[in-house]
């Protein structure tokens, strides 16, 4: 496993809800980590790494990810305010992305068609209402390069929401206008990627960290049944989304 070996910063208040903090890793690149400790559940970690995997398979541009280590000695000395909120042990990281940033509103139409539509149906999919983006921005959780004109997928923390609202999903979302505009054959091909990444279920979280997924009874453990059955939602696709000819 990659480790920790400088904490730099914690992402500003205001920036993002969760404010991971940056490191440097000894690969030598920087990462955006969430851990162990108080700022951080133990499902939101699981959530985060299983949809990462999910992202990659379904050929979305998620940013780079790892399980990294955080050695005690490090924390230990550590004047990072709000160090408290990290633990050593296992943490989720999300490779930074070099001169991003989040995604305006003006830059919507120059996401590809395609990938607007794929992200939409995915996070319909984990039932992942945190991508937000109005007029005035939000909390989009979706990285714009400028120069390269690429995104950045990032995020998923607040997936498999058991309250998941399907109608503010659909009035919040940052690709919201793609509803209706799909086509059935669009939706059946992602359907038939849902399906075969749900049958694999098992063994997507088989190599999850152990301190990530004991269940001692705690409210907020990470529940692979409630996952699962989430997960089956595919089959739905085409009744919530219609489909053009």
């Amino acid at each position: 496993m990659k480790q920790v070996i400088e904490i730099i910063a914690r992402c500003a208040e205001g920036t993002c809800v969760s404010r991971p903090f940056r490191v440097r890793v000894d690969d030598g690149n920087l990462y955006w980590i969430k851990g162990l400790g108080s700022g951080w559940n133990r499902y939101e970690l699981c959530y985060e790494l299983l949809c990462a995997k999910l992202a990659v398979e379904l050929g979305l541009p998620v940013a780079g990810f790892d399980v990294l280590e955080v050695p005690e000695a490090l924390l230990e000395f550590c004047a990072v305010p709000g160090i408290r909120d990290l633990s050593e042990g296992a943490a989720f990281g999300s490779l930074h992305v070099d001169g991003a940033a989040s995604l305006p509103p003006v830059e919507v139409s120059c996401v590809p068609e395609d990938l607007r539509r794929k992200i939409l149906l995915f996070d319909w999919w984990v039932q992942n209402e945190d991508r937000t983006l109005g007029e005035r921005g939000g909390n989009v959780n979706l990285l714009w390069s400028p120069a390269e004109q690429e995104l950045t997928v990032i995020d998923h923390n607040n997936a498999f929401d058991r309250e998941f609202d399907e109608t503010a999903f659909f009035q919040n979302h940052a690709f919201r206008d793609e509803r209706g505009k799909i086509p059935a054959s669009f939706l059946l091909e992602q359907r038939a990627a849902f399906e075969n990444m749900a049958g694999r279920f098992e063994s997507l979280i088989r190599d999850f960290p152990e301190s990530w997924t004991d269940r001692d009874g705690f409210p907020g453990d990470f529940v692979p049944e409630t996952v699962c059955e989430i997960l089956g939602r595919y089959d739905k696709i085409l009744d919530v989304f219609g489909g053009q000819a």
